[in-house]
């Protein structure tokens, strides 16, 4: 299957005129004539003397972006709407049409870019990579030609040889993929990618746009992954946080790189005070900008990794915690229950810990985090004052129902970051994650009279002295101050968004 002699590609799409070509194929516009719209279509041509398991690999390589990009909702990430597979196995992409230049063509006809527009344009680069991260992909050939300048838009394309978590397709041993000068040290080494190497790439492509040259050259390909892998680029004459965040993102050791939070504040003073078209380029509004504040505002961290590390910590703190409050008890919660629930709880810690380098899976995070607090709260509950149908929070249990709330914040914090990336209306987006605080508050402050209720049995706080208004003003500070962070501190952060 292919195009017909009348230019129709699966009886649907009718070619109107070529876009664009490389050495491995074509992008056509296209006409969708079942839903009367222009689309692009994507071709890929193998040379006929190619062996055929290297024909494999490429056609392989075009699904994966296929599926990599459709697993991806976000205005800056180029929509794929369609996949067609031809007799011969060769697949074609059918694609949103984008209406404007790569960043890789605009360079080459107006050279250096004003370090205000590149911080614009780094923003949304971040915006659309934060999203694929969220989702557990890694771009792997983040360079200014698969970025598209639309109007006021920026979009992220080309996912052809992504890291697409739980995809093994194009794993082959010492392969080296990705666009040499954009390459992170990690990549020319042949060592596995993390969103951290995205996160150089960026660094590149806007050293590029800012300087008018990428920050390494040579040659040959030998001589340039000696330089990526071991020298310093030229410092950039940019100045200011643009320059702060290049030698960042620039850093050889992946460890050592700025998180993606920190580099969107630096990049937002950048941009700061744009007027015109350039100071709206990087696009709609980010959705990351809504779950920063939900992170800063219940004093959890500013990005991802620390929302997810945190509430491991936290709920690791809170087992221990819980333990050593029984102490005096005779640890009532290893002998006055049954075995299994704190062996259980012993190995899903355990399990947990390796969540800890998985700070791109927010939502698998949150699960550990819930489950461990459940446990460990309940088995307290339980091991301490389970009389009839009645149950009293002690010391050890209202420390772990308090400390699990703090971990549940975290955790909280982190799913909603890929939450928020799901939704591309701002409004939509703002609607839905509004009432999702409010409930995410709720649940990690009441959650155990709940438990308590569908079991049948009625939990009391606890009644030494005044501990049980403490407890109950505590819980209820907590509540308040996760929901009123959100109205508070949202709008002043977004103030400082010069995409807005």
């Amino acid at each position: 299957m292919g195009w017909d002699r009348e230019g129709v590609l699966a009886g649907r799409y009718r070619r109107l005129d070529r876009i664009g070509q490389g050495g491995m194929g074509a992008v056509w516009r296209a006409h969708d004539a079942d839903l009367d719209r222009e689309v692009a279509v994507k071709e890929l041509r193998v040379p006929e003397q190619v062996a055929e398991d290297e024909r494999a690999v490429w056609y392989a390589r075009m699904e994966r972006e296929a599926r990599a990009a459709a697993r991806l909702r976000h205005p800056g990430i180029v929509t794929v709407h369609d996949r067609v597979v031809g007799e011969d196995g060769r697949p074609w992409i059918v694609m949103e049409l984008v209406r404007g230049r790569s960043l890789d063509r605009v360079l080459a006809e107006q050279g250096a870019l004003p370090a205000r527009r590149v911080a614009a344009i780094g923003l949304a680069m971040l915006d659309a990579l934060s999203a694929a991260h969220a989702n557990g992909i890694v771009h792997r050939d983040v360079k200014p030609a698969n970025v598209l300048l639309e109007d006021e838009r920026v979009l992220l394309t080309d996912f052809g040889i992504a890291a697409v978590e739980g995809d093994a397709t194009l794993t082959r041993s010492g392969a080296v993929l990705g666009t040499p000068a954009y390459m992170s040290p990690e990549q020319v080494e042949g060592r596995s990618v993390a969103p951290a190497s995205d996160l150089w790439s960026l660094g590149a492509t806007l050293y590029a746009a800012v300087e008018g040259r990428p920050p390494f050259t040579a040659p040959a390909h030998g001589g340039l992954f000696v330089a990526i892998a071991t020298r310093d680029p030229a410092p950039p004459r940019c100045g200011g946080p643009l320059a702060e965040v290049l030698r960042g993102l620039l850093t050889k050791d992946p460890a050592d790189r700025p998180s993606p939070e920190h580099v969107r504040e630096l990049l937002i003073a950048a941009a700061k005070g744009l007027a015109g078209r350039s100071a709206t380029v990087a696009g709609p509004p980010r959705s990351a900008t809504l779950v920063d504040s939900m992170a800063g505002a219940a004093v959890i961290g500013r990005d991802q990794a620390v929302a997810v590390r945190g509430a491991l910590a936290c709920i690791w703190i809170t087992v221990a915690f819980t333990m050593l409050l029984g102490a005096g008890d005779d640890f009532p919660l290893l002998t006055q229950i049954e075995h299994w629930v704190p062996v259980g709880l012993v190995l899903a810690v355990i399990l947990s810990i390796g969540l800890w380098s998985l700070t791109h899976r927010p939502v698998l995070a949150l699960v550990a985090v819930a489950v461990i607090n459940v446990w460990v709260t309940v088995g307290a509950l339980l091991a301490n004052h389970a009389l009839g149908n009645e149950m009293q929070a002690d010391a050890d249990a209202t420390f772990s129902w308090l400390a699990g709330a703090f971990a549940m914040m975290f955790a909280f914090a982190g799913a909603n970051r890929v939450l928020a990336a799901r939704i591309p209306s701002v409004g939509s987006r703002q609607a839905l994650l509004s009432v999702v605080v409010v409930l995410e508050g709720l649940v990690m402050t009441l959650w155990p009279w709940a438990v308590a209720g569908l079991g049948g049995m009625q939990l009391h706080p606890p009644d030494h002295g005044r501990s049980e208004e403490f407890f109950v003003s505590a819980l209820g500070i907590m509540l308040l101050a996760w929901i009123a962070a959100q109205a508070v501190l949202r709008p002043a952060r977004a103030g400082l968004d010069p995409g807005r």
